[in-house]
C-alpha cells in the first residue's frame, strides 16, 4: 500500500514538472541528458516513466526527459528511433554517446546520466 501511494505521489509530482518538447529540445547542446523516447500508449514506456518518476523523486534535478514520439513525430526522425522505448544519452554538446532500446532499471538509468555527464 505504501509503495502504491508513493508511486501515485511521484507520478503527480513529475507530471507537474514535465517540460514541453520545445523546452526539452532547447536544452539539447546546453546540458548533458538522457532522453526517454516512447509513447503514452506503450506498456514498456509506461513502466519506464514510473522508473524515471521514482528516480526524480529522490533527485528532482535529474536530467532525464520523457518525449512522446506520437505527439512529437519529428523526434523519431531527428534521433532515428526505430523502436520504443529508446533511451538516448546526450553529452553537454548534444552529441549522442550511447543509446538503449527497451526498458532499463533505475540503476541503469542513473549510469546513463553519469555517462552523459562524462563521469
Amino acid at each position: 500500500m505504501k509503495k502504491i501511494v508513493l508511486s501515485c505521489l511521484v507520478a503527480l509530482s513529475a507530471f507537474a514538472n514535465e517540460l514541453s518538447y520545445e523546452a526539452i529540445m532547447a536544452k539539447v547542446g546546453k546540458e548533458a541528458m538522457v532522453l526517454e523516447i516512447g509513447a503514452s500508449t506503450c506498456r514498456a514506456c509506461k513502466k519506464m516513466k514510473i522508473i524515471i518518476n521514482e528516480a526524480k523523486y529522490s533527485k528532482p534535478d535529474l536530467p532525464v526527459y520523457v518525449i512522446d514520439v506520437r505527439e512529437n513525430k519529428e523526434v523519431a526522425q531527428k534521433f532515428k528511433i526505430q523502436m520504443i522505448p529508446t533511451q538516448v544519452v546526450l553529452d553537454a554538446a548534444g552529441n549522442e554517446v550511447d543509446r538503449h532500446i527497451g526498458g532499463i532499471s533505475q540503476e541503469e538509468l542513473l549510469a546513463f546520466v553519469r555517462k552523459a555527464q562524462g563521469k
